[in-house]
């Protein structure tokens, strides 16, 4: 029987931003190798919490007080780049549980 190699995570897998000015974790983490640049979060996110880095062409979080964890812009991304660290909870019905 022929053992099945083990295949190495990602290093940016599973990786918690903090925000440098305050020393919070940020609500959304934006992986920049994975991310190409095409600005589709910028455009759905609802608070404008993000934008396109001019310099490197990359999404980034630029007001992480205005994220409200909605994951708009983790579903659009066609490069799956975002991925919330702080997941909003719910019953299911539409309204947040305590």
């Amino acid at each position: 029987m022929v053992k099945a190699k083990s295949r190495r995570k990602p290093d940016l897998v599973g990786r918690v931003e903090q925000d440098e000015v305050n020393g919070v974790d940020l609500p959304i983490v934006v992986f920049e190798k994975w991310c190409k640049g095409c600005g589709i979060c910028v455009e759905f996110c609802p608070q404008g919490a993000l934008i396109l880095d001019e310099a490197k062409q990359k999404a980034k979080l630029a007001k992480p007080s205005d994220c409200v964890s909605c994951g708009v812009c983790e579903l659009r991304c066609p490069d799956f780049a975002i991925t919330r660290t702080k997941k909003k909870g719910g019953s299911g019905n539409g309204e947040k549980s305590d």
